[in-house]
C-alpha cells in the first residue's frame, strides 16, 4: 500500500501592512466569460501596492482591471486572488497595481540610507 504524502501548504509572508480602509472606485474589464463589466466598488482594505474589494463579478485570477477613483485616479490592476463570500453572495477579489504610484492612498515606508538607525552619539 502506498502512503499518500501529506499536503504542505507554504506560507509567503505579505510585503505590505493590510489596512481596513473603505475607498470608492468605479472597477471595469471583462469577467470570467469575456464579457465587459462597469462596476462601483468600495475597498475592504488596502497596502501600499494594492488592495480587495467584493464584487458581484466573476473575475479570473491574473486578468487586468481599471480602477478609475476619485480626483481622476486612474490605474490598472492585476487581480491576484479571488475567494467566495457566501454569506454576502458576492466574492472578494484581491489586486495589485500594475505599477508602484505615488497618488495610491498607501505608500511603503521605506527607510532611507542617509537615515540614521538611532540618536545615539558616538
Amino acid at each position: 500500500m502506498k502512503k499518500d504524502k501529506p499536503i504542505v501548504k507554504t506560507f509567503i509572508a505579505r510585503k505590505f501592512k493590510r489596512v481596513p480602509l473603505k475607498i470608492k472606485f468605479k472597477v471595469s474589464g471583462r469577467d470570467l466569460n469575456g464579457n465587459q463589466f462597469e462596476d462601483f466598488v468600495e475597498t475592504h482594505d488596502v497596502c501600499a501596492n494594492g488592495g480587495s474589494f467584493p464584487s458581484k463579478y466573476e473575475v479570473k485570477v491574473g486578468s487586468t482591471l481599471k480602477f478609475t477613483g476619485p480626483k481622476g485616479f486612474v490605474s490598472l490592476v492585476r487581480v491576484i486572488w479571488v475567494k467566495e463570500d457566501y454569506k454576502n453572495l458576492r466574492r472578494m477579489v484581491g489586486f495589485q497595481l500594475l505599477e508602484p504610484r505615488e497618488d495610491w492612498v498607501l505608500q511603503s515606508q521605506k527607510r532611507s540610507s542617509s537615515q540614521p538607525l538611532s540618536n545615539t552619539k558616538s
